[in-house]
């Protein structure tokens, strides 16, 4: 009897531990949690309202080398909402963002590394349709995020949706220009919205909304990392004569490792309405 005593007592022991280390174990599917004090406005961006690029900016940063911990930053001189950003915080499901970048508008502030035919564009895959590199091939010039849901987290939104950002090239088992399209998470936070004054007379005549948006993403995830067609530097002259090859080069990078594989978009963004 006092044998099974015991051994009730011990199994009872490993049942108590087993729920222990399956409760620290346990993982919970949620999303991080923002941070920052929400700030008051009427929470209402809709089809009336105009997008404010002037106000507007999209800015990348990433490693030199994955394995370096030096920073690569810059932005993007060309984007647009097709068709125009809705937001509702008391109707999250009416919320839309369709949001588009110019790949070839990359910037980085550094003539050697961002003038036609240099090696800044190849980290995003973008083709050129001539030998100097001056012409951009709109099939690769272009990168989307489209939302498919917005959900409240902490004191701000994540807004679950799909990225584009290049397309498979021949050989590489996929057709030819088959856009590269994968689920993306983009974090949003409504800065609030404001009453302006623009024209001086003490009579504020303009409402500005404005949104700070993080999307961090895998370029390895959405660019053709097994294509053999890779980024060539633009032949000088002399080079050219009697180099055919050289003078047909047209391509501009599928892959390069010159940068990290991880890049980080912060994407400003304010919309006005007139009253």
């Amino acid at each position: 009897m006092l044998l099974n005593r015991y051994t009730l007592v011990g199994f009872s022991a490993i049942i108590a531990l087993g729920v222990i280390i399956f409760s620290s174990c346990a993982k919970k599917d949620e999303v991080t949690k923002l941070t920052g004090e929400p700030i008051s406005g009427n929470g209402l961006v809709d089809n009336s309202w105009t997008f404010d690029k002037a106000h507007s900016n999209v800015n990348w940063e990433t490693n030199y080398l994955n394995y370096s911990s030096g920073k690569l930053t810059g932005r993007f001189d060309n984007f647009n909402f097709n068709p125009k950003f809705i937001f509702n915080e008391s109707d999250l499901s009416s919320c839309k963002l369709n949001a588009w970048i110019q790949l070839s508008s990359i910037d980085s502030g550094e003539p050697g590394r961002d003038a036609p035919g240099k090696c800044i564009r190849s980290y995003l895959g973008v083709t050129y349709l001539d030998t100097l590199k001056t012409i951009v091939n709109p099939q690769s010039d272009s990168a989307w995020f489209n939302s498919t849901k917005f959900s409240k987290s902490g004191s701000g939104y994540v807004v679950f949706g799909n990225l584009r950002l290049n397309k498979y090239r021949s050989p590489s088992g996929f057709s030819d220009g088959t856009p590269i399209v994968k689920p993306a998470i983009l974090y949003l936070t409504y800065n609030g919205t404001a009453d302006f004054d623009t024209n001086g007379d003490n009579v504020n005549d303009r409402y500005r909304a404005s949104f700070t948006g993080k999307l961090k993403f895998l370029r390895s995830d959405y660019m053709d990392t097994q294509s053999k067609v890779q980024w060539v530097p633009v032949p000088s002259l002399a080079d050219q004569t009697g180099n055919l090859s050289a003078a047909a080069n047209k391509t501009y990078g599928v892959w390069t490792t010159n940068v990290a594989d991880e890049m980080n978009l912060t994407i400003n963004t304010q919309f006005f309405k007139n009253h």
